[in-house]
């Protein structure tokens, strides 16, 4: 039998525990302006210490940017308001009001003109005008409702009449027996069902009931003479409510809030500043598009964390999701990274070369791939036939068999 050793080993390895203060520090630096602003309102509504301010600039763009949602109520308010004959607003107003997330009414005519106190004749004249509105078919009881609606908007009075009558039979197909109870003969049966095909059981499914995203920039890019400047687009000023420290010694529970005050603020300084310090980078090195809209330079993550001294993985979860504006437009700050071909071309010169030499070319003869390698050549863009197959894919260009004209 072997005899059995036991050897120990001494292994030196370095690894990485992340503090909760770091982990909150990486948290922060990841959020976009949106993210950002909501985090800070949930953060002053649950600690008493710490007051919000928010910036104007920012309070402006929040506020511009929500009222570019119309949804169904404003459209509806709009119609009500330039509806050419009498009625009560405050009778329409409370249906509108009353309509669920589908469009459709909530309570029954009986109801609505017990605690509206009017009589049930006056709700269904009301009815009648918010019903003629767009989208067809809003104000219904349900989407079966909906449908008979928007069939007698559109005329369809025998379509509407089948629907109502023979919902058993529409469902069972019993074509034969509708034609016959109605006097029709099957072709216009099937005429009428195809009109009924065509209405939709919930018109107003095209309007966004939910938050949409908003996209508010981190900062403003802003051309002075032959320069950029970047502008930081601040959430807000905060305080600190000093009058509460007394109480710090006394209850640990303020004392927690106090900490959680002075590592927001600290933690949100070094998202600021390690933001713009990569963005400056960024930016420069995508300063002649601003300028004078050349193409974009070939630059990469590992480009920015080399010029910066972070890490990529810092780099990557600093930019990601982040947003600029220039002249009045909102862009995503992952469109000024562009990689390079293998011959250190730019990814995106090529791009516009390509348009640009498909745009301008003889339609009876336009240029095969290989020609488009000697042409992109001949301005010092290398890049493989297959290379240029692909970005033509990427471009939605047809191949040159596909462009070309006959006459």
């Amino acid at each position: 039998m072997m005899k059995q050793d036991l050897i120990f080993q001494q292994k030196l390895t370095q690894t990485l525990q992340l503090s909760m203060s770091m982990k909150n520090s990486l948290d922060i630096l990841k959020l976009n302006q949106e993210e950002l602003l909501d985090y800070i309102e949930a953060l002053v509504e649950k600690n008493p210490v710490i007051a919000y301010k928010p910036s104007t600039d920012m309070h402006t763009l929040l506020h511009e940017t929500l009222s570019q949602t119309r949804t169904l109520k404003d459209d509806l308010y709009m119609q009500l308001h330039t509806f050419p004959y009498a009625y009560d607003e405050r009778i329409c107003t409370y249906l509108i009001e009353s309509l669920d997330e589908h469009g459709f009414l909530t309570s029954t005519i009986k109801e609505y003109a017990q605690c509206l106190q009017v009589s049930e004749d006056t709700i269904e004249d009301h009815l009648e005008i918010l019903q003629s509105f767009e989208p067809c078919g809003i104000a219904a009881f349900d989407s079966v409702d909906s449908i008979r609606l928007q069939l007698l908007h559109k005329h369809l009075f025998v379509s509407e009449y089948i629907f109502s009558n023979y919902p058993d039979d529409i469902i069972e197909k019993n074509y034969s027996k509708i034609a016959k109870s109605c006097h029709l003969s099957i072709s216009e049966v099937m005429e009428a069902l195809d009109h009924i095909k065509n209405c939709t059981p919930f018109p107003c499914s095209n309007y966004q009931n939910t938050k949409d995203p908003v996209v508010l920039p981190d900062f403003e890019v802003k051309v002075i003479g032959q320069e950029i400047e970047l502008i930081p687009k601040q959430p807000g000023h905060f305080t600190i409510e000093d009058e509460l420290a007394v109480m710090k010694e006394e209850s640990e529970q303020i004392k927690q809030y106090f900490e959680e005050a002075y590592y927001f603020i600290d933690n949100l300084n070094k998202r600021n500043k390690t933001l713009m310090i990569m963005a400056n980078e960024l930016f420069h090195i995508q300063k002649n598009y601003f300028l004078y809209h050349d193409e974009l330079q070939p630059c990469t993550l590992a480009d920015i964390a080399l010029k910066t001294g972070f890490h990529e993985s810092t780099v990557s979860r600093t930019l990601s999701n982040k947003y600029y504006i220039f002249e009045n437009e909102i862009y995503p700050v992952k469109q000024l990274f562009i990689s390079s071909t293998k011959s250190g071309s730019s990814k995106d010169s090529i791009l516009k070369a390509i348009q640009k030499f498909v745009k301008e070319e003889d339609k009876t003869h336009p240029y095969k791939d290989e020609e488009l390698v000697d042409l992109l050549a001949e301005i010092d863009l290398y890049v493989s036939r297959r290379g240029v197959a692909k970005y033509r894919s990427l471009l939605d260009i047809p191949g040159s068999r596909e462009r070309r004209l006959k006459y």
